[in-house]
């Protein structure tokens, strides 16, 4: 893949320092990577990443049944500490035919069965060390937290740029296709002209 010198980005890189710089000169340049603690291999695996000039947006699952309302507070503290580029933040949600929601509906500990809450970013279920409503606050307080000094849409564009710094660096950045103009999603606009 070096030689194509492609962009892309995945799930989780195998934690090995050949795999990792060959990825990294094969173009990776965006990772997913689930963040569950505030471990050291958790702070050395973003460190790697990022020395590869990898970016990384972690998936962040809270109300686990481990994890306390300082517990979640700490975590926060620790992706920013990290220096993380992105964040995702999720609640435990029991989706059917899952051994969550076998575990939980077994327990009695499963709040609404409407379907249209499960979205996962709602709490549907009671967390075994806070209540419903304070985890559906941690919730609010992870997001406004970790974007409080930089929003979202900010960050991911800064990630976006460094592609475009790297694409033209080894000069493939994609010529534009102006006969694209006056089309959206493969659909003519009507004659609507698109300002570029």
């Amino acid at each position: 893949m070096i030689p194509l010198k492609k962009k892309w980005c995945c799930h989780p890189i195998e934690d090995d320092p050949k795999v990792l710089d060959l990825a990294a000169q094969a173009g990776a340049w965006y990772v997913y990577q689930a963040v569950f603690d505030t471990s050291d291999y958790i702070r050395d695996r973003i460190r790697r990443y990022h020395d590869h000039g990898i970016g990384v947006e972690g998936t962040i699952l809270l109300g686990l049944d481990n994890q306390s309302g300082d517990d979640i507070k700490r975590l926060i503290d620790f992706l920013l500490e990290i220096e993380l580029d992105l964040a995702e933040f999720t609640v435990l949600t029991p989706f059917p035919h899952t051994k969550a929601c076998d575990d939980l509906h077994r327990e009695g500990r499963i709040l609404s069965y409407d379907w249209n809450d499960y979205t996962a970013d709602k709490v549907v279920f009671q967390p075994k060390q806070m209540s419903a409503g304070r985890l559906q606050e941690l919730l609010a307080y992870a997001w406004d937290t970790f974007y409080r000094d930089e929003p979202q849409s900010l960050k991911m564009s800064r990630l976006f740029s460094r592609v475009i710094r790297k694409e033209m660096a080894d000069g493939t950045v994609p010529a534009r296709r102006r006969e694209l103009r006056g089309r959206a999603f493969g659909k003519d606009l009507g004659g609507e002209q698109v300002r570029r």
